[in-house]
């Protein structure tokens, strides 16, 4: 009797370590995923704010070119 439950031991032993080896290496697996995640969150949020720059370019560029129309505008209609 003492000697199955000397075999037992080890065997619950075993399937702990092999549990938590499991989980390591399943949370090995989350942190290289979850990293992968973040850089191509990352990628992205800075080609979402060059894209912001470049529209505020080029909505500053039409505010200008609409206030030089507007200038033309009433020069001619002074003009006349």
């Amino acid at each position: 009797m003492l000697a199955c439950s000397q075999r037992s031991v080890p065997s619950v032993a075993d399937n702990l370590i092999q549990a938590l080896e499991k989980k390591v290496n399943d949370l090995i697996e989350l942190s290289r995923e979850l990293n992968r995640e973040n850089r191509a969150l990352k990628l992205r949020a800075a080609e979402l704010q060059r894209e912001r720059r470049e529209l505020l370019e080029r909505q500053r560029q039409a505010s200008e070119h609409v206030e030089n129309s507007l200038a033309r505008l009433r020069s001619l209609d002074g003009s006349a």
